[in-house]
């Protein structure tokens, strides 16, 4: 998935089965937040930065990768 310097919204990624699937299975407490509809016009970029405090680096970088190979 090209991620577009991380300028893809949110939207445009869960349209993507294959990545809802992994976000389904690694962050399935945000797949079930009730903000996510409001989510999907945020560009990725801003949903990184705002994730810093609840999501550990690592983990953020290890779902960035898995995304950038679907």
């Amino acid at each position: 998935m090209n991620l577009r310097n991380y300028e893809i919204t949110v939207g445009e990624i869960l349209k993507n089965p294959q990545a809802k699937a992994m976000l389904q299975k690694e962050l399935p407490m945000v797949m079930r937040h009730p903000m996510l509809p409001v989510a999907r016009a945020i560009p990725l970029k801003d949903i990184v930065n705002y994730a810093g405090g609840y999501v550990s680096p690592k983990k953020m970088q290890s779902i960035l990768d898995k995304l950038s190979k679907i």
